[in-house]
């Protein structure tokens, strides 16, 4: 029940709209027209990957941040823990990062004539992951900020999240891009750049990749989850 209540809640949210369904669509429509040397599955996975850090990093965590008296009080009355809100939101998260890819998807089909293939399965998987885990990062700055100060941080934060999958060491080889790409490599979003480049391109997924590309997430998250308060303090 509350899944369901939190899901309409967000689809009657105009930010929602707006940031994570209008934006990541009109993305696809601007990389069509620009960069024509992108291969159209590429396209639809920067596009989605926009609709999710900004649903989850920005919608996400002020929803979160809006709530968190609520819940921190019912926690104190009842069995339902912070943490059990928690795996509530990441369903309703995972089912609202699915939405932004259909919802991307068929505009890029209908639009563009993007051509349904077993490769849009692969990237959609990589792409709800990735989902997972900038929510969890949203999930605790929600329950950790107030609302005004995610209105300051959110728009830095979702650049930052968007420049771990930027290909810097394909840029050049100066001293400066060489540590950029040491510290990427920390981060998930490094080896999704990866993979889905090994998807545009037919070739055969690095296994070497997929295992870091979960490695680092569950090394990642792993400390977020222990910074959720348990609201019974």
């Amino acid at each position: 029940m509350i899944k369901l209540i939190q899901i309409k809640q967000v689809l009657r949210n105009k930010r929602f709209l707006m940031f994570t369904m209008f934006i990541p669509v009109m993305w696809y429509f601007l990389l069509y027209n620009l960069q024509h040397d992108l291969q159209p599955i590429t396209m639809l996975g920067i596009a989605v990957f926009i609709g999710i850090i900004g649903n989850s990093l920005a919608t996400f965590s002020k929803r979160i941040s809006s709530n968190s008296q609520f819940y921190f009080f019912q926690s104190r009355i009842s069995k339902y823990s912070l943490k059990k809100y928690f795996f509530d939101q990441v369903v309703v998260q995972l089912i609202l990062n699915l939405l932004i890819f259909m919802v991307v998807l068929l505009a890029a089909v209908l639009a563009f004539g993007l051509k349904l293939d077993i490769y849009l399965l692969e990237q959609f998987l990589f792409l709800m992951i990735m989902g997972l885990y900038f929510s969890a990062i949203g999930f605790v700055m929600g329950t950790r900020l107030d609302s005004k100060i995610l209105d300051t941080i959110s728009f830095p934060i979702i650049v930052v999240a968007a420049m771990t999958i930027v290909p810097f060491s394909q840029m050049g080889s100066n001293k400066f891009i060489h540590i950029i790409s040491k510290v990427q490599k920390i981060f998930p979003g490094y080896y999704y750049n990866n993979l889905v480049q090994d998807i545009a391109s037919n070739a055969n997924i690095n296994v070497n990749d997929v295992l870091l590309f979960f490695v680092t997430i569950v090394v990642d998250i792993l400390p977020l989850y222990f910074l959720i308060p348990n609201g019974r303090d």
